[in-house]
């Protein structure tokens, strides 16, 4: 990963692109320069990051932004995603789609009818199902047991009750930005919005709703930690990191899933 407190950026190969992770304990600038993002930290040395290095950009809340690396990043197809004191994501800045996709205009035509939440609702929870089944899968392939009763209450929380999910995150810990910004990622790449609106205003929050499945991955993966999972936020991103090529498996695998549930199902009403 690509933090202006480690040296990974160094080390890492040229052609890997990695996050940069700002996280503004220091009053922090952010300027272009040139083919890179310049960044200074009050009584540092300037750090420069090429964006042929930079895979997307989580920043904290005492970064300040010049206009131009701002339109830099979003002419190079970066996301940045905004967080709190908390490391809570409050916002984020992603590049304008490109050439809409067919799955984009398949969502917009499911949009169009009534029941459109309800099938929606019913792809999440089969998503949540399968992949509480294949980390099942995975642990006893591995000599891992797991009753059968711990089981039902993982399905009980995570698939019919998702809002009682907590999490393994400690407090303040930007991971949830991380998350969202892979997921920004791959939408743009996809040629999808991260939210959708139907004919009465209802959204569709496709962006928020994966990064929600992403961490239920990733919880997953770390399951039997619990609220032990402490740590700094380097070493938390680290866990993060190692954990970065499910994710970028995870999510074409859920954004293939949705198209071809919504073809299945456009194919039905048309």
């Amino acid at each position: 990963m690509l933090a202006h407190t480690t040296t990974a950026a160094r080390s890492a190969a040229p052609s890997q692109r990695l996050p940069l992770y700002l996280y503004g304990q220091s009053p922090t600038q952010v300027s272009a320069n040139g083919p890179a993002l310049l960044v200074r930290i009050t009584q540092k040395a300037p750090l420069r990051y090429p964006f042929a290095r930079i895979a997307r950009v989580i920043a904290g809340p005492r970064v300040e932004w010049q206009a131009s690396a701002l339109a830099a990043c979003q002419r190079e197809g970066l996301p940045i995603v905004f967080l709190d004191a908390a490391g809570e994501p409050t916002g984020y800045l992603q590049p304008a789609q490109g050439k809409p996709s067919r799955l984009d205009s398949d969502i917009e035509e499911m949009l169009d009818r009534a029941d459109w939440h309800i099938h929606y609702h019913h792809w999440q929870r089969a998503e949540r199902m399968e992949l509480l089944q294949g980390w099942r899968q995975a642990r006893l392939a591995a000599g891992g047991e797991i009753e059968e009763a711990d089981f039902r209450e993982l399905v009980r929380q995570h698939v019919y009750r998702p809002e009682t999910e907590t999490t393994l995150f400690i407090p303040h810990s930007p991971q949830a930005g991380a998350l969202t910004a892979y997921t920004l990622q791959a939408l743009h790449h996809a040629g999808l919005k991260t939210r959708y609106w139907d004919e009465h205003g209802k959204p569709l929050e496709l962006a928020a709703d994966l990064t929600r499945l992403t961490m239920l991955a990733l919880q997953l993966e770390l399951h039997g930690l619990g609220a032990g999972l402490h740590g700094d936020n380097t070493a938390l991103l680290r866990v993060l990191h190692s954990f970065g090529p499910r994710i970028n498996q995870l999510l074409p695998h859920l954004l293939g899933s949705l198209h071809r549930r919504l073809k299945s199902l456009l194919e039905e009403w048309r």
